[in-house]
């Protein structure tokens, strides 16, 4: 037994990719099953615009415009789905988006997330704590949380390879890691949510105070003297490599109704409230309850009882004023997501700050700082175990923590007379969704406190093995997530069952019939529930209600609270003739007049016999780079009831064209493309991606 656990020990150390590829399988068994799906925004927002993209790309089309979102949106200026992503694109060309493909699309973020996790804290501590550090921030509270967030888990992902070759960088500044920093910042930018972008510029901001802050101590072992010189040469890099990403944001950002500060009332929307912490310790409380007054998602800081115990002992051990400072930037990231009076106050007088609704969003930041604190406080304890002449009293702080908790929690349950949860079977998903439905917060909090416990009694019996620590917190930290994640992530559908509400159009892009947008076909009521943007799926412009996505230009939305407006395009086709262009003209749509000839996504060629209307309009919102072309030749066009692209037409018969064509962001793009080209030729010589920039002294 001892041999065949050596060999497995050896194993793991000497595969770490493979032992964390692992790992994520056995905590996300429950996802990875086809019985479930992930559900909320990971189906109404994120599914349906990587749906689109994949079938446009189907089709032979590249999709710089959407025209199925609230009558078009330029898809690449979409902030809250990651257009740039170059995983996106290969996934969207060679297999197409699915509820499976978006799915496993998921978990190899959070795989990476784990795997650049691993390497910074590889750069100065043992492969067991880097391990248990990594494990820890895959199924820590925020991923699990936010599992619905997809735009937020792509963040999770590419951050910490931002951390990485920022420490890289200071420690050693050759070409490949300036370049590799370079890329690590494009895949963040490109596929995250604004939010994160914006937090995580504080986060470096207080990380260069801290280099410079404590110079002489050196904590980090990098050579601070070139920090200004590398900042300046990443930034300049970056913003090359990015460039396509940072100009169709810049421009699509005086389009859109996101593109100004949020009202007063939306922003304090979905904290992290201060008594979700009591997470941190006891996870499964995060459940309905009033208590937390947040969002379910927003409620799960949790980062493993192991992480835990460090935190202590960092707190505990650290010198006083890395103490200070450390908890000074903690309590920035913890007031931020908290919301309340800290938000209002950051927001008037920080830049950025004003432009994010989700509080909790945040949040990441300071789970960030917790894993910091716990990877340094377990490598102290482990280096040297003996002096911690505290860390008896840390086990009995948490265990008396915990006894307390099983105890409160059986009172509650006996003074409120809370029964034990009945279910109809006990076979199938009927009853996964009832134990979960049907539970108790105090059950719930019963259970957390009496699986804690069990694990610090391990932890506690094999104080001295980094190895054993790293078994224990995996088991602990599969556990939990099991029982959280029907809470936060899954839905009780099927996978296959989601999908067949999808797939009921055919596959491509094709032209809509020339029908009214009331009568057009979408999916059924129900689905609606679970599936929005269901004009992305019936492939159909127009939808005769608004739908809820948060991605919408500021003439469409001008449109949607007209209802009178409203109610007379919704008796039109998505190309009609009219009169005049104001409500209850004359209008006509009939296909023996208008011969839909070609139509892709931003591109519609047609044929119209006019006799006796004045003006035609396309159901598509007048934006910049927008073309009309009358018999090949160019037309003039105006904005027609308040959005949509509407020019005069003679009378006679014509052939039209509507074309959609960006070119400052396509010249954006093909700048982008020829920077990657160069990093890859750079990469590719070793005697220039070892080239230093700086000469420097390497006995720190």
């Amino acid at each position: 037994m001892n041999i065949n656990m050596k060999k497995d020990n050896a194993f793991i150390l000497r595969y770490p990719f493979i032992t964390l590829l692992c790992f994520v399988i056995i905590a996300y068994l429950p996802v990875f099953l086809p019985f479930f799906h992930l559900k909320n925004d990971f189906l109404t927002q994120n599914l349906p615009t990587r749906f689109f993209i994949s079938e446009s790309l189907y089709s032979g089309y590249f999709p710089w415009w959407n025209p199925y979102i609230h009558y078009g949106i330029p898809q690449y200026g979409d902030m809250n789905n990651g257009f740039w992503n170059p995983f996106l694109w290969i996934i969207a060309k060679l297999f197409g988006y699915s509820v499976l493909s978006l799915t496993l699309e998921e978990m190899f973020y959070i795989l990476i997330g784990g795997w650049g996790i691993f390497k910074i804290f590889k750069e100065y501590t043992t492969t067991p704590i880097s391990l248990l550090a990594a494990l820890s921030y895959m199924c820590c509270g925020y991923i699990i949380g936010h599992l619905q967030h997809f735009i937020w888990i792509t963040g999770t992902a590419f951050f910490p390879f931002i951390m990485l070759y920022f420490i890289r960088v200071n420690k050693s500044p050759s070409i490949k890691n300036y370049i590799a920093t370079s890329i690590s910042i494009f895949l963040f930018l490109a596929s995250t949510h604004p939010g994160l972008i914006i937090g995580g510029i504080y986060f470096f901001l207080f990380a260069t105070i801290f280099i410079y802050a404590f110079r002489k101590s050196n904590y980090l072992k990098i050579h601070y003297k070139y920090l200004l010189n590398n900042s300046v040469i990443i930034l300049f890099l970056s913003a090359l490599l990015s460039i396509v990403v940072i100009v169709s944001n810049l421009q699509v950002l005086q389009n859109i109704t996101r593109g100004s500060a949020v009202a007063e009332s939306e922003l304090l929307l979905n904290p992290t409230s201060i008594q979700s912490y009591i997470s941190l310790l006891i996870p499964l409380a995060v459940y309905k309850s009033e208590f937390f007054q947040t969002d379910l998602s927003m409620r799960n800081v949790y980062v493993g009882l192991s992480l835990l115990f460090g935190i202590i002992i960092f707190f505990i051990n650290v010198k006083r004023k890395v103490t200070f400072y450390f908890i000074a930037v903690l309590f920035f990231f913890i007031t931020l997501s908290a919301g309340g009076i800290f938000k209002t106050f950051y927001s008037t007088f920080l830049p950025g700050i004003a432009f994010v609704r989700l509080n909790g969003e945040f949040t990441y930041f300071v789970l960030l700082l917790f894993f910091i604190a716990g990877a340094v406080g377990l490598t102290c304890y482990f280096q040297n175990p003996k002096p911690f002449r505290t860390v008896n009293n840390i086990y009995n702080l948490l265990k008396w923590i915990m006894v307390s908790g099983i105890f409160v929690s059986f009172i509650l349950i006996v003074m409120n007379n809370e029964a034990l949860p009945k279910y109809n079977t006990i076979f199938g998903k009927a009853f996964i969704k009832d134990l979960f439905s049907n539970a108790n917060i105090y059950y719930l909090i019963l259970l957390g406190n009496i699986i804690q416990l069990i694990t610090l009694f391990f932890l506690k019996k094999y104080k001295d093995s980094q190895i054993k620590w790293f078994y224990i917190t995996g088991i602990n930290l599969v556990t939990n997530s099991w029982l959280i994640l029907p809470f936060t992530g899954l839905g009780i559908l099927s996978r296959v069952e989601i999908q067949n509400k999808i797939d009921f159009a055919p596959k491509g892009i094709f032209p809509p019939p020339l029908l009214s947008i009331n009568t057009s076909q979408q999916i059924n009521k129900e689905d609606q529930k679970i599936l929005w943007l269901s004009a992305t799926y019936s492939k159909k412009i127009g939808h005769p209600i608004e739908e809820p996505y948060p991605v919408q230009l500021k003439s469409s939305a001008l449109f949607f609270k007209d209802d009178t407006l409203k109610q007379f395009i919704n008796k039109q086709s998505y190309v009609f003739l009219s009169i005049d262009t104001i409500i209850n003209s004359k209008t006509n749509f009939a296909s023996n007049d208008i011969k839909i000839l070609e139509f892709q996504p931003g591109y519609l060629k047609l044929y119209v016999n006019n006799a006796d209307y004045n003006y035609i309009t396309f159901l598509q919102n007048n934006y910049p780079y927008w073309n009309m072309y009358l018999n090949g030749k160019i037309q003039n066009h105006f904005t027609g009831f308040k959005s949509f692209i509407t020019s005069q037409l003679p009378k006679g018969s014509h052939e039209i064209v509507f074309h959609f064509s960006p070119q400052p962001i396509k010249t954006a793009f093909y700048i982008s493309l020829c920077i990657a080209f160069v990093f890859t030729i750079i990469l590719s010589s070793r005697k220039w991606r070892n080239y230093l920039l700086f000469k420097v002294d390497y006995d720190l």
